[in-house]
């Protein structure tokens, strides 16, 4: 052990200043955040975030459904500090177990869109906002007589074997599509319109690049997909065309952080979260991934998404209640692969 009784009494107080700031400091230095996401621009947000703080960030990039089902296989043991995706009804059951840190409320400027999202026990925190549900027309194969406008149009016979979805039991965001449709048409009613789907030729994909790529090749003339995916598309792709059938089914994208996080992490953590929702954090997700998730309707005042969003959101706009949705995703998952999925 240094001993310091032989040096001038100055020189011992910076010196003890010195040893008490490096065991204060090492701690923040060796703690990383560690963050499960599945956005496009995660690891773009996650390098602007450790520029700016000089907080290092683990980032654990995943698509919707394995990271979901990751977080669910961890448990009570997460090894996640901070959990972003599109979807606020998993959100709400994690909230439901205890999973998420409740109570504390960032600096946010929330437009009255965002403002509604948020959940009252501020246990997550609305990002911005897609649509769980779009239709991608090939119009270069599809006469324009026989595009779909409304969502039973898709059980045309002229469409047999020609729409193509995700499947919810592994894409993420297709969940609240499926629950959106029951909700606008009732239970039974969606479970009939699915049915009908299938009857007419529906092709399944397991997630968003793969039912585009079938779009794309010919196998299918129209994809039900996520907006954001569905507007990067066209940006790349000629001879596309979207279009919004009523109701639009919102899909918020939130941030959450975990129950079991404390100390200096935590701080560490809000501090990620507010620079997410901060107008730097906005500047990057909105330049981030501009093939797919930067095509979001951001929710704080003074922050402008793509105006094509606009057209999207004044389609109907249909909020699912995720008190109510969330608990029923295993339900309705499993109905669909029991009734849809080839």
């Amino acid at each position: 052990m240094m001993r310091l009784l032989h040096f001038p009494q100055a020189l011992r107080a910076s010196m003890l200043g010195l040893l008490v700031g490096c065991v204060l400091l090492a701690p923040a230095r060796a703690a990383t955040l560690t963050v499960y996401a599945a956005m496009g621009y995660d690891q773009r947000l996650a390098q602007a975030f450790t520029k700016s703080t000089g907080i290092r960030v683990n980032l654990v990039h995943l698509s919707t459904g394995p990271l979901l089902a990751r977080v669910q296989a961890e448990g009570n043991r997460p090894q996640w500090d901070v959990l972003w995706f599109d979807g606020n009804l998993a959100m709400r059951e994690f909230a439901s177990h205890r999973q998420l840190s409740c109570g504390w409320l960032p600096n946010a400027r929330y437009t009255a869109q965002g403002r509604a999202l948020q959940p009252a026990d501020r246990c997550y925190f609305p990002v911005g906002v897609t649509y769980a549900g779009v239709m991608l027309v090939n119009a270069q194969n599809l006469p324009r007589s026989e595009w779909p406008k409304q969502w039973t149009d898709l059980e045309n016979p002229a469409l047999r074997g020609k729409v193509g979805m995700n499947n919810p039991a592994i894409s993420g965001p297709t969940y609240p599509f499926v629950a959106g449709m029951m909700q606008h048409f009732g239970m039974q009613g969606g479970e009939r319109f699915f049915e009908r789907l299938k009857a007419n030729g529906l092709r399944e994909f397991p997630r968003n690049s793969v039912t585009l790529r079938a779009l794309q090749y010919g196998q299918i003339d129209v994809a039900v997909v996520q907006s954001s995916a569905a507007l990067g598309l066209v940006q790349r792709q000629s001879g596309l065309r979207v279009v919004a059938a009523a109701p639009s089914i919102e899909l918020p994208s939130d941030i959450a952080i975990g129950t079991q996080v404390r100390g200096g992490k935590l701080q560490s953590a809000r501090r990620f979260v507010q620079f997410v929702l901060s107008p730097a954090g906005q500047k990057v997700l909105l330049a981030g991934d501009r093939s797919a998730d930067s095509n979001y309707q951001p929710l704080l005042a003074g922050v402008e998404g793509r105006p094509v969003l606009a057209k999207l959101a004044a389609v109907r706009p249909l909020v699912l209640n995720p008190d109510q949705w969330g608990p029923r995703e295993p339900k309705v998952v499993s109905w669909f692969a029991a009734h849809v999925t080839p």
